[in-house]
């Protein structure tokens, strides 16, 4: 595996021309095997944690851990990731699974806070902070978010489904510093009793 990654790393290397600009289709191969490295570099992450032949302390965190984090307060949970929700071209099976692993350890932090909250409407605030320097608006699109990921996760312990019965959310985006994505969970009503607040002082 170790191999896989050095190939990865040359191979993106060779996308790069000895002199002068990159042309367009080297650029988007070098996007592909970027893509690619992560996975591979996931991969081997996940495997030495679970596999390894020299297993992490108890008290060593795993890179899920290490990744994010969860607040249990007032009705409300809190979880932080310490990533930027990719976008859905981006969620290879390894990016999947490590989103996944990220949100058990955040609801598993905030678990150990308190009972965990269980709405009969939830609502699912969204923030996604993404890193300066893409130099591309348009690298921002809520619709190519891999937003159900984060639904799919909650549903089951915060709510029941995912549907307009069951609980509603919003997403906002803006620029950072550092990548992460912050989500809030509250019930429903209020959010209710907020819009009424701000209706009554119109």
């Amino acid at each position: 595996m170790y191999t896989d990654l050095k190939k990865t790393l040359a191979a993106i290397g060779r996308c790069l021309p000895d002199e002068g600009e990159p042309t367009q289709k080297q650029l988007h191969r070098m996007y592909d095997e970027t893509l690619w490295l992560m996975s591979q570099e996931l991969a081997v992450i996940y495997d030495r944690e679970t596999f390894g032949s020299h297993p992490a302390e108890p008290e060593q965190r795993t890179l899920a851990e290490r990744q994010s984090g969860g607040k249990n307060t007032d009705g409300m949970v809190t979880l932080t990731i310490r990533e930027p929700l990719p976008a859905m071209k981006r969620l290879t099976e390894a990016v999947e699974e490590h989103w996944k692993a990220m949100l058990r350890a955040a609801i598993s932090e905030a678990a150990r806070q308190g009972p965990l909250p269980y709405f009969e409407k939830a609502f699912v605030a969204i923030r996604i902070v993404t890193p300066r320097g893409s130099h591309n608006a348009q690298a921002w699109d809520t619709s190519n978010r891999a937003i159900q990921i984060i639904l799919n996760n909650l549903k089951g312990i915060f709510f029941e489904d995912d549907n307009m019965e069951h609980m509603a959310f919003s997403v906002i985006g803006s620029w950072g510093q550092e990548g992460s994505t912050v989500i809030r969970i509250f019930d429903f009503d209020r959010l209710r009793q907020l819009e009424e607040h701000e209706t009554m002082r119109f």
